[in-house]
């Protein structure tokens, strides 16, 4: 009965959210849901179900609660020195229209993290370009957050100084992102199970995201980026993950140490035919 109340409460939250758990791990949920079954005191999900027939606002509690928000400006030095001194100024110097995609990204730390970067790669040339950055999650609450700007200043632990005064401006103990680095960022809420709609991307972050998903759903969202982006275009990947099946075989890596891979552009006899 129990495993009957669990499905039924997957299908449920596909009807309310357009959330498809299918492609999720049984255990993450089981971890994720429990949660929510603490908090209102249900001790199975027999009566969770009941709960959620008189209270339809706790899907969207438990749509957020899948999500797990850990991130910060900069995560991983290395990864965004590689951005900044190679991968950006080759991909903004050799066109006008650059697009880029921050996939599961939270409470907007990372989109922010490279509009930065695009600042300071471009300087005033910036005006000389169209750069948009989308910045899509599956957590409601989490992009409203991302989308006011504003954290504690422990948060941007990673920034110099000289940083922080530029793309920030200090309100008591918080830092509100500028205008000048939110207007490249474009918030979104996706769920990544489903096909993207942006094409021709140059640049696809996806990271410490695809440790919540089954394996399948993995390779079937890394083909997905795959599609997304234009023939060249990069993919940059967690630190601790990898890429497998069909993914693995078409993206080339680029730089191992910071997870960067491109999908390979066509040669003359490819465009030929």
């Amino acid at each position: 009965m129990e495993k009957m109340a669990f499905e039924r409460v997957k299908t449920l939250l596909y009807e309310k959210t357009g959330l498809n758990c299918s492609g999720y791990r049984d255990e993450y949920l089981h971890r994720r849901f429990k949660i929510r079954l603490r908090v209102i005191g249900a001790d199975n999900y027999g009566k969770y179900l009941v709960y959620l027939k008189s209270n339809p606002d706790e899907f969207q509690n438990l749509l957020n609660d899948l999500a797990i928000n850990y991130t910060m400006f900069f995560r991983d030095s290395d990864v965004y020195t590689y951005l900044h001194k190679i991968l950006l100024p080759k991909i903004l110097l050799s066109s006008s229209h650059v697009r880029i995609w921050s996939a599961g990204c939270a409470t907007g730390e990372e989109p922010y993290s490279l509009s930065i970067l695009v600042h300071k790669v471009l300087g005033h040339a910036l005006s000389n370009h169209i750069v948009t950055i989308y910045a899509s999650d599956i957590d409601k609450d989490a992009l409203n957050k991302a989308k006011d700007g504003v954290y504690l200043q422990k948060q941007l632990s990673f920034l110099d100084s000289v940083s922080i005064d530029r793309f920030f401006t200090l309100e008591g103990e918080n830092c509100r992102v500028n205008n000048s680095v939110k207007q490249l960022v474009h918030f979104e809420q996706v769920d990544l199970n489903t096909p993207s709609v942006h094409q021709h991307l140059d640049l696809i972050l996806c990271r410490n995201v695809m440790i919540y998903f089954s394996k399948e759903s993995q390779q079937r969202i890394h083909m997905n980026f795959y599609n997304s982006l234009k023939d060249g275009g990069y993919f940059i990947i967690g630190k601790s993950e990898i890429l497998s099946g069909e993914p693995y075989k078409l993206f080339q890596p680029v730089d191992f140490l910071t997870r960067v891979y491109q999908k390979p552009k066509k040669t003359y006899e490819q465009t030929k035919v």
